[in-house]
């Protein structure tokens, strides 16, 4: 059960960061798990359109909560808003594919490339600097990736290169945050990235029809629109009450909460060889944070 508002009040910034990135791990994971039991009766458009939808009221609400008001939804970068929302929704229908031919932890374990990824494309695009020691873990965990997608490749065939694309998408939307972050004001990237997603799932119902919508579907698209939004918004706490290098690396979190769902719901026992991936993936990720946590002190006068 997790902790009252009280309770968490109580604990200090730092301590209730990791508090935050934990919980909302667990929300984001579990909201994944609904969304890959949810396409078992209907396609990713019926999930983006009606999720999305859903999500929007529960944003607005943390708002109010906080005491925000609809002037912070106000973007002030319109066009470079507009781009990370794309991302975003790119990101999204790629991910929904992903968990739709791979297992829930696999599908997870390849697209937690992304951060790798953030570091390649960093000094590609923002020309920022980026040594042989990080460059060296972004190709370890890139083939890391490649020993999960490998043995899936040959029985599902093109269609698991999802969770990499995904991982590219996501990174590309990372960048992007990066340099709307200081122009737009958290609330704002975060609405108009779900706006731009529920649009894009019902653009999509004329052409692959609306699937029938049971009580029980509905329940469950209610549950993951509540926790897709409220996950949002504790990763971002997570950053305010505590460092980057605290509370980034308990994202990887996820693979074990995926890692547990997928046995307990789908009976999903992945072999050696994915665990081996999802562990150099994980292994090369924290390193990067770690070195990017020492060039920063070397960098402090």
């Amino acid at each position: 059960m997790p902790p009252s508002p009280k309770a968490i009040v109580a604990i200090d910034a730092p301590a209730r960061g990791i508090l935050c990135m934990v919980i909302g791990t667990v929300l984001l994971t579990s909201n994944d798990a609904i969304t890959k039991w949810l396409l078992s009766t209907l396609h990713p458009g019926d999930v983006m359109a009606w999720r999305g939808l859903l999500s929007l009221p529960f944003i607005l609400l943390i708002l109010r909560l906080e005491g925000s008001g609809l002037r912070d939804l106000k973007s002030n970068a319109p066009a470079r808003s507009g781009l990370r929302a794309m991302l975003a929704l790119a990101t999204s229908v790629l991910v929904i594919v992903s968990f739709q031919v791979l297992p829930l932890a696999d599908a997870l374990a390849v697209i937690f490339v992304s951060p790798l990824m953030v570091t390649a494309l960093s000094a590609i695009i923002l020309k920022e600097a980026v040594g042989w020691r990080r460059w060296t873990a972004t190709c370890v965990g890139f083939a890391g990736g490649l020993i999960i997608v490998g043995p899936s490749f040959d029985a599902i065939g093109w269609w698991v290169l999802a969770p990499l694309g995904a991982a590219t998408t996501a990174a590309l939307r990372d960048i992007a945050t990066r340099k709307l972050g200081s122009i737009d004001p958290g609330p704002s990237i975060l609405f108009w990235t779900m706006l731009v997603a529920t649009l894009g799932g019902f653009a999509s119902l004329p052409v692959l029809g609306m699937s029938p919508m049971t009580d029980t579907a509905w329940l469950l698209i209610l549950a993951s629109a509540a926790m897709l939004a409220l996950s949002n918004r504790l990763t971002i706490a997570a950053f305010k009450l505590a460092s980057g290098s605290v509370v980034a690396p308990l994202k990887y979190l996820a693979l074990i909460w995926a890692g547990g769902i997928g046995y307990f719901v789908w009976g999903d026992v992945p072999d050696v060889q994915k665990v081996i991936g999802a562990a150099i993936i994980a292994a090369a990720g924290l390193y990067i944070w770690r070195r990017e946590i020492i060039l920063a002190r070397k960098a402090k006068p």
